[in-house]
């Protein structure tokens, strides 16, 4: 008995109706850590293993009401409960008995009186065999929803030309004749139907992703009252929607993008069910926010209940509503990134009610983003608000900025190529279908622009950017949304969602230009190679450091430990002492001994110490560096030439 090691909360039901021998197999199977469960007849037992849903099953053949063979085909006749391991535990042993209960798909056979160590380990072996089936069944989801996300993934390409062509064709269209067909209105209804099959690609890769366990979560501070406030203010075009709220803030933290896709997809619910008036209610309750969606529509079907979460579950009473049954599914995974839960009451009088009950986490728990990385998705992509007013559109004959596109689909190089065209600002000098072309292209024409897909045949885009000017504007166009936060993390321009809606991009060309233009009148530094950067990659993800964000730089071999603003603990890069001295500015690093440069941007304070010798402290990091007495006169100069320009500065 010592082997056994059951997991916490395995369970198992006994089904028998000998009332003493049930009794002591229940109190040794609970001593050794299993959660016992006991039916006296057949037809118990089948209810109840449909209610607790049990790990394993001992059943007795002899029973009065119904013979054990009947349970078990009752059980297989259940695809919630077939799965279950059912052992047969009897004092019939006849050869056909035995081979009976095999055919019909029992895992075991067992005789009483049974030795507890034989009973002990077919319990073991059926429940190691079953948690192998479970792994095996998980993986082999996980690979095909991998596949299945890629393959999604990939249709967002050719859907994009088909809905870009469809934008092209549209203006100068002359209206038909008589007989004739109307040009404007096929291809709006291409357009319309391109947007809804990027809709339902979206949902189905989303919900694949959420399964995956890898939807990307970026929470911030939000108030959750004025958050659900404008969400029902933007989606109540029918004028249906109610919100109710005590007055005050609902202060949390939470991924604005996330819990969107949630409540808008149980108000979109609501609202496609029920003709009345759908209720949001947000309440403050013990420490938590709780959010009440609630309809007077058709119900949901006490039956069907229970796979109300399920991927692509419909309610048999949804017949005539369009969807693909995934909204649901996609709001929990959403809620539970947020350490939330959801649950639902529907009566049989039709009051649909969905509960959300959100965590009020504290506002500085959450690391704050730097301004600008943060957006706010659209159906096409991340939407971002402009700062200011936008520059006009440079007049007819004025300089044009140079661009490239650099995407492996030359389809969807050609329709973006004619998209941009139109904005007249922008003038593509070259093509690319990886990053060893687009080298080249940059080298060649150091365009002020690049339109940038962010997974290339030879690597990520972001491979690209360290060859790119530092004012080069860039602007993501992707069928991943993986990337949208490492991108901003990078000072991209904008982040776009193949197919991309033609409004989208024109937002995405005006915030170029202003930020073309702004660069433009801004007079360029002093030193130039303090606006170079580098690429790192930390933890999973990559990001552009700028050099002026550097803060010291220390030797060990033939790699350097790099440190920089909001990362003190750095990264090790294969790239020499003597290299950085060469690429960063003299007048701001100073190699301090051979084997350490600092940045004087981010010198707190300099320390002298007994013996002639120096140690300096920078902003933000807990241990001083030494200053070798061979380069302490040459620190003093330098440091006195920076005071001397920064004061001169101010």
């Amino acid at each position: 008995m010592s082997s056994m090691e059951p997991s916490k909360g395995q369970s198992i039901l006994l089904i028998d109706d000998e009332a003493e021998f049930v009794q002591m197999l229940a109190q040794l199977l609970a001593k050794i850590g299993f959660t016992p469960l006991v039916a006296s007849s057949g037809q118990e037992g089948i209810a109840m293993a449909a209610q607790k849903a049990p790990d394993l099953i001992l059943c007795d053949l002899e029973m009065p009401a119904m013979h054990g063979h009947a349970v078990l085909d009752a059980l297989q006749h259940d695809t919630k409960l077939a799965e279950i391991p059912v052992i047969f535990l009897t004092g019939r042993s006849a050869p056909e008995d035995v081979r009976r209960g095999m055919n019909l798909g029992a895992d075991d056979y067992l005789t009483k009186p049974v030795s507890l160590g034989n009973l002990f380990q077919a319990i073991q072996s059926r429940l190691q065999r079953r948690q192998r089936e479970k792994e095996r069944f998980k993986n082999q989801t996980e690979r095909s929803l991998h596949l299945f996300a890629g393959a999604v993934q990939d249709l967002r390409n050719p859907l994009f030309v088909i809905s870009g062509g469809a934008d092209l064709l549209q203006p100068g269209e002359k209206q038909a004749g008589p007989g004739e067909l109307n040009a404007p209105w096929i291809l709006d209804r291409m357009q319309r139907a391109a947007a809804s099959m990027e809709g339902t690609l979206s949902e189905i890769l989303f919900a694949a992703k959420s399964r995956m366990q890898q939807l990307p979560f970026d929470p911030g501070p939000l108030d959750l009252r004025e958050f659900c406030e404008r969400l029902v203010a933007e989606r109540d075009q029918r004028h249906r929607l109610r919100f109710k709220c005590a007055p005050g803030s609902y202060l949390m933290t939470a991924d604005a993008l996330r819990l969107r896709q949630a409540l808008e997809g149980l108000l979109s619910n609501a609202c496609k069910y029920s003709d009345g008036i759908v209720t949001l209610r947000l309440a403050s309750r013990s420490g938590r926010y709780e959010i009440e969606i609630t309809d007077t529509g058709i119900g949901i079907p006490v039956a069907e209940q229970a796979r109300v979460f399920e991927p692509f579950f419909r309610g048999a009473n949804a017949v005539g509503k369009s969807g693909h049954g995934l909204g649901l599914c996609v709001a929990r995974s959403c809620i539970h990134q947020h350490g939330g839960t959801i649950h639902f009451t529907s009566q049989p009088h039709p009051v649909t009610k969905f509960v959300i009950a959100l965590p009020t986490a504290p506002l500085m728990s959450i690391e704050r983003r730097p301004a600008g990385s943060l957006a706010r998705f659209t159906a096409s992509g991340p939407d971002l608000s402009f700062p200011g007013p936008l520059p006009p559109t440079p007049a007819h004959g004025a300089p044009l900025w140079r661009g490239i596109i650099v995407d492996d689909d030359p389809l969807v190089r050609g329709v973006l190529r004619d998209l941009i065209a139109r904005a007249g600002d922008i003038t593509i000098v070259g093509e690319a279908g990886d990053i060893r072309q687009a080298r080249l292209m940059v080298r060649q024409h150091q365009p002020a622009v690049v339109f940038l897909d962010a997974t290339l045949p030879d690597g990520p885009g972001f491979d690209l950017l360290p060859d790119l000017n530092p004012a080069t504007s860039v602007v993501f166009i992707t069928s991943a949304e993986d990337y949208a936060t490492q991108a901003f993390d990078c000072e991209a321009t904008d982040y776009l969602l193949k197919p991309i809606n033609p409004e989208r991009l024109k937002k995405a060309l005006l915030r170029v230009r202003q930020r073309l233009a702004g660069q433009s009148a801004t007079a360029a530094p002093a030193d130039s190679r303090l606006t170079g950067s580098f690429l790192i990659k930390v933890l999973k993800a990559k990001q552009l450091v700028r050099f002026d964000q550097i803060k010291s730089i220390t030797a060990f071999g033939e790699y350097t430990r790099v440190r920089w603003h909001e990362n003190s603990e750095g990264a090790m890069i294969r790239k020499s002492l003597n290299k950085w001295a060469d690429d960063l500015p003299a007048a701001q690093f100073i190699r301090v001994h051979r084997k350490a440069i600092v940045n004087l941007a981010f010198l707190h304070r300099v320390e002298r110490l007994p013996g002639r010798s120096t140690q300096i402290h920078l902003r933000d990091m807990p241990e001083p560096i030494l200053v070798s007495l061979k380069q302490t006169p040459v620190f003093n100069r330098k440091l006195r030439a920076w005071q001397g320009s920064s004061s001169g500065k101010d």
